[in-house]
Formats: C-alpha cells, sequence, structure tokens
C-alpha cells in the first residue's frame, strides 16, 4: 500500500474533537415524537409511529418544553380524550433519549404511579426504538423499575402526590404534574403536594413544570387556579365557509334528534356568518389552528381545550357528546361528569342559593300523607337520635320525581321496644290514594350511626322481609347512593352468617348532591316540572333542615350551616336510597314499568257522562312526549323488574284468598 493513500491522523484527530465539540441538533419534543415515538396496539386505536399532525394542538404545548425554550411553566387545563398525558410520555420520551437531566414526574397516588410505569410508561421505552436499546433488560426489583429508571445523562423518579416523602428525594430540573386536581389539599400536614415538588426546581435556573389536569370544582380546583395566573391561551380554529377564526364552545354545538328520541346528527355553527359546519371539517380546521393568548404579557403559559377538538377516530363525536349531554339531564353527578370531563371546566356548587323560604313558596297545595297522582311508590327515611326516630316518608313517580308526602318523629329511646314498635305502626298504616288504594311503604332505609346501631341492627333482623334495610353513610365522593352491602351477624365459630343482618353504604355526598341540583333546577322550571314537591303543611322548620348544610369546595366536602339541624336532610337521602333498593330500582325502571304500576294502583275510571280519566297525564312525568301505552293487566313483564316484586307484596298481603277453592266455606 501506499504510504501517500493512508489517512492523516491529524485530520482525524481534528474531525473527532470537532465532532465531539459540536453541539448535538436542537430537536423539540414534538420533533423527538415524530421520530422515535412508537404507539402499540395496548394503547391507542391507531399503532404505529407517532404523529403530532394528528393533534396539532400539542406540537406548541409539548415544544414549550424543550430545554431551549424561555417557557418556565406550562400549565394545561383539558377535558378527557385531548392528548393531554400523551404530552407528558413524550417529554419523558425526549428526556430519557435527548436531553438527559434529572426528571420528577407525580401522580395522584403511589399506585396510580405504578401503574403509569408499568403501562404506559413501559410501552414507550418497549416500543421506542432509541430507547428499547437503553432500557431493554429487566431489573430484579420491579418495584425500584417501577418507580426509579436510570439513564445515561440522568434519573427519573416517579412520585406520589399522597407521599410527603416521595417529593423530597432529590433535586430536579424537570417536573412533570398529573392531573394535580386529584391531589390532596394538605399533604401530612406540610402543605400543598405541588408546592412540595416544585421546591425540587430550586437549584435549576433553568427548569421546566408542566402542570396537566381535568378539572373539577370550582374554587377548590388546583389547575382552575393554576390557569387563571397564566396568559390563558386557547385554540382558534378557522371556519371553513368564511375563514373567521374562533374557539369551540358547547354553547354553539346543535343537533335534532330522530324518531326515537335520540341525537341523529349534531353540527357546529360559526358564530361569525351562522353556517352550519359538519364535523368531517375538523381535521382541516385543527391543522390550520393557533393558540392565542388572552394576556400575552404573563410569563406562564397556560392552555384550555375541550372534548369538540378531540380528532376524529380518536375520541367520541360531536353527536355522541350531543347524546352524553342529554343523557345528563337531571342527574347532577352525570352533568357534573360531562362539564369537568367534556367541556374541561369546572363545575359550580350552587348548594348554598338554596334557601329555605324559596323552597317553602314552591309548596304544592297537597294535604301530607296524601298521595297525589303520578305518585306510585313510597320509601321511608329514618334517621336514629338518642331520644327519637325522625321519618321522612317520600312518594317516586316516573323520571324519579319524589313527593315529600309526611315528615313524622317518633319520640322514645330507640333502646326501647316501645319506640320501636311505633315506628312498625307508621311504617306499616297504609295510606289511601286518590282512588282509594291502599299504598304501603316498599322499603325503609334507617341510619344505624350513632350510639344505638345494634338496636337497628335488631329491628332490621326482624324486619328485613319487608326491605327493612341498615344503612351508614359514607362521605366520600362520587360513590354510590346505595352501594353493595356487607354482612354484620357471625355465628358461634366467628363466621359471617349469610341470612344475617346486612350492612348497606349510603354515598351521602352523591344523594346531596342529586337533590341539591334538583332543587335548582326546578326553581328554574314550571312548576308541573318539578323533580321534587313538597306539601303545603310542612312547616319552615322543615325546610330549615333541609337546607342546613352546603357544598364546602375547599374542603370538597359538605359541612353543616352553623347552629342548624339537617335531619330532614338526611332522612331524605335515606328515602332515596330505600328507592334504589335492588328489588325497587326506580333508576332503572322503563315506561312500561311505571305503566303496570299504573294500572294497578291508579285505574282508569269512565266516567258515566264523560270520557275516560287518564291518571298518567296528569302531574305525572312520563318518559316521553307520547302518551304511554296501556299494557293489560293481565300480561306479565317479560324480564322481571320492580314491578313482580310489588305485585308479589300485593297479592301476600291483600289477596287472603289466593289459592282457595271457590267452596271454600264449605
Amino acid at each position: 500500500m501506499n504510504p501517500n493513500d493512508l489517512p492523516d491522523a491529524y485530520c482525524i484527530t481534528c474531525d473527532a474533537w470537532a465532532a465531539g465539540l459540536r453541539r448535538p441538533p436542537r430537536i423539540t419534543v414534538s420533533e423527538w415524537a415524530d421520530q422515535q415515538r412508537v404507539l402499540t396496539e395496548s394503547e391507542t386505536s391507531e399503532p404505529g409511529q407517532w404523529r403530532t399532525d394528528r393533534l396539532p394542538f400539542l406540537r406548541e404545548i409539548m415544544d414549550n418544553l424543550s430545554p431551549w425554550s424561555d417557557v418556565q411553566r406550562v400549565v394545561f387545563i383539558k377535558s378527557t380524550q385531548v392528548g393531554g398525558t400523551e404530552c407528558l410520555i413524550n417529554w419523558i420520551g425526549a428526556v430519557m433519549g435527548q436531553y438527559g437531566g434529572p426528571m420528577l414526574v407525580v401522580e395522584p397516588t403511589i399506585e396510580v404511579s405504578e401503574l403509569f410505569s408499568q403501562q404506559r410508561l413501559s410501552n414507550m421505552l418497549a416500543a421506542s426504538p432509541s430507547l428499547s436499546k437503553r432500557f431493554g433488560q429487566q431489573s430484579r426489583d420491579k418495584k425500584n423499575k417501577a418507580l426509579l429508571k436510570e439513564f445515561p445523562g440522568g434519573i427519573l423518579r416517579l412520585a406520589g402526590g399522597n407521599s410527603a416523602a416521595s417529593l423530597r428525594s432529590m433535586p430536579v430540573k424537570f417536573l412533570g404534574l398529573d392531573e394535580v386536581d386529584a391531589y390532596p389539599g394538605d399533604l401530612d400536614g406540610e402543605g400543598d403536594p405541588v408546592g412540595l415538588a416544585e421546591e425540587r426546581t430550586n437549584n435549576f435556573p433553568r427548569r421546566k413544570i408542566f402542570l396537566i389536569s381535568t378539572p373539577t370544582i370550582k374554587d377548590a380546583s388546583r389547575i382552575e387556579t393554576e390557569y387563571e395566573r397564566s396568559d390563558q391561551r386557547r385554540y382558534h380554529v378557522p371556519c371553513p365557509h368564511c375563514g373567521e377564526y374562533q374557539t369551540l364552545v358547547w354553547g354553539n354545538l346543535k343537533w335534532e334528534l330522530n324518531e326515537a328520541g335520540e341525537v341523529g346528527s349534531a353540527w357546529y355553527v360559526c358564530r361569525e356568518c351562522g353556517s352550519h359546519i359538519e364535523e368531517h371539517k375538523k381535521p382541516q380546521m385543527l391543522a390550520a389552528g393557533r393558540w392565542v393568548p388572552k394576556y400575552p404579557d404573563r410569563r406562564v403559559r397556560g392552555y384550555h381545550i375541550n372534548s369538540l377538538y378531540s380528532p376524529l377516530g380518536l375520541g367520541r363525536s360531536w353527536k355522541e357528546r350531543a347524546q352524553g349531554f342529554l343523557n345528563a339531564q337531571g342527574n347532577t353527578i352525570e352533568l357534573k361528569r360531562f362539564v369537568n370531563t367534556c367541556l374541561g371546566e369546572t363545575w359550580e356548587d350552587r348548594s348554598s342559593q338554596v334557601k329555605a323560604n324559596a323552597l317553602q313558596a314552591r309548596a304544592v297545595p297537597f294535604k301530607l300523607r296524601t298521595i297525589p297522582l303520578g305518585c306510585l311508590l313510597l320509601t321511608l327515611g329514618v334517621d336514629t337520635q338518642d331520644d327519637r326516630l325522625e321519618c321522612q316518608l317520600l312518594g317516586w313517580g316516573r323520571g324519579e320525581t319524589c313527593w315529600v308526602l309526611d315528615y313524622h318523629v317518633i319520640w322514645g329511646n330507640p333502646s326501647l321496644d316501645e319506640t320501636w314498635e311505633k315506628l312498625t305502626h307508621y311504617r306499616q298504616q297504609a295510606v289511601l290514594n286518590q282512588f282509594g288504594i291502599p299504598m304501603k311503604v316498599m322499603a325503609t332505609a334507617i341510619d344505624s350511626g350513632g350510639h344505638h346501631t345494634h338496636d337497628v341492627y335488631n329491628y332490621v333482623r326482624w324486619w328485613q322481609h319487608e326491605r327493612v334495610i341498615a344503612v351508614k353513610g359514607v362521605s366520600t365522593p362520587n360513590k354510590a347512593v346505595l352501594g353493595k352491602p356487607t354482612l354484620q351477624d357471625v355465628d358461634h365459630k366467628g363466621q359471617l352468617t349469610k341470612n344475617g343482618v346486612q350492612l348497606w353504604p349510603v354515598g351521602t355526598d352523591t344523594a346531596k348532591s342529586t337533590l341539591m341540583g334538583r332543587l335548582i333546577s326546578d326553581g328554574e322550571a314550571e312548576i308541573t316540572a318539578h323533580k321534587v314537591r313538597f306539601s303545603s303543611d310542612l312547616t319552615l322548620e322543615y325546610y330549615d333542615m333541609l337546607t342546613a348544610e352546603v357544598f364546602d369546595p375547599e374542603r370538597n366536602k359538605w359541612v353543616k350551616r352553623k347552629g342548624k339541624r339537617n335531619e330532614a336532610l338526611d332522612t331524605w337521602v335515606y328515602g332515596y336510597a330505600a328507592a334504589l333498593h335492588p328489588d325497587l330500582r326506580i333508576h332503572a325502571c322503563r315506561e312500561w314499568d311505571w305503566q303496570q304500576l299504573e294500572n294497578m294502583l291508579q285505574p282508569r275510571v269512565d266516567d258515566l257522562f264523560g270520557a275516560a280519566m287518564e291518571p298518567s297525564s296528569i302531574a305525572s312525568q312520563p318518559l316521553t312526549d307520547k302518551p304511554p301505552e296501556v299494557i293489560p293487566e293481565t300480561q306479565h313483564p317479560p324480564d322481571g323488574g320492580f314491578f313482580n316484586a310489588l305485585e308479589s307484596d300485593s297479592k301476600s298481603n291483600d289477596d287472603w284468598l289466593a289459592g282457595r277453592a271457590d267452596n271454600w266455606l264449605e
């Protein structure tokens, strides 16, 4: 070989030094994701290479998280199905595969952090080519691998917003705070977990902090507070007809119903030209969209977006969202969920606006212990005090329309048998409806809290065949109004007795929110459409007790007004829970069920000199605009339902000749 053909060692050395000193290319988070992120079938309906163009409104948010961006704090308040968590995952991937540095990601709890690591994060590490080479080998310590990952030039730690120790572990340059509205208000007496986590970034002048969450309750939402301090950006998209840029707001979404009463089609109305925008135009609108700040001089970047922006195929359609909105009407819990998860907005609790005198002014002129037309089912709620039992008798009809039929106090110590005998007499005493048909209480819920728990158990054990149940309030938010019962009785071996007394948990927060939501809606509706109807014989004291509690958003719980008694509110909650007994389930009743019960309790009476009267059209709430179909009383339900239970009760109590021959006197 000719020595002149050999490469110059000096040039090689210089090239190597130059390559080592050359600044790496500035790749943004969105660029890294487009090049390296691969989605798997277990996490999306569109597996394959990540494409920011599918969710163009995320590009600016992710790029602000790049190390050379001047933005230090990014706030993202959002609905579901708009890729908020994907932003966080892409940022983690870019830090681990491109930027380096210490990073802390905080989920609401340690358990959620472990699931996030084992599912979402592990999928990214395994599917992305540049990361799978680094993290292909499995650690023997599964827990450490889930919450702590080391990589060249940095470390990733996963923590829980419910653990102060996990938030004090190390200084970090990059901080991701996911679902911050689910963090506790005061962590172990040390303050706000968001503030504790931010203290970890003080050593890094060019730190990055990213806060993401779906909002919850107004005046108690961290993410809303953070967004209000930011420049408050919203995504503006052009109208495909006139080109006017605008935000997509719920009020401009319109729809029409089909013959079945369901949403047949939905479209968006341009605020400028009034044109109908079909949803298939959304991809081109999103691609041309841009973020517009309300306060451009503020340093914190804040972004808000709702589910109307969800790309086609990656979220629910406008038609589905409209149907979800209609389904939530009349259900405070469902409506709250819709506002939070679909609109990405906080739910404003208005319980403090419900006033006793205003409710009394809505009273309907019917006497206590009388049954108005449309009232087809009775339940009883009982609150146990040291010297009395307080009882509220409720009537129910179509659409969970409720009548307050009586409020009665039984004086006496609950430890005495005679007190419970008075309750039995009151509970079993029938009330005649306007057709002269006696109606009895179909289910009773008795509070077992306080000092007389076992007295309640003893009574329930004796009368449980009449659907008398023991209940205990659970103040945890979003719990079912009537949960799954637990056994309380044990045998001589200490084993739970299957036929013993059951204790049913009652989601008091959910029930109170439902009641207050209906009372607020009633104040804005015609009296014939009220969901809760009061007898004009009820005293102001009753309404004072019914409005004795308000929701405290800061503590995220219902609290009693100072000096107020709340027995009327508690007994209403228990009476509502009784109506959800598995044998009744008024929330699941169909029009067929109500019609059969109406045929039995409010039969059509033909006037000798006039037309037939239809009680279902008076003071009742049909489920549809059409009059209910009359079903022969001899026809039986095809799949059971609560009517069977009521019919069997009626036969066992009233049909005393059932099964006897015609010549029974012989």
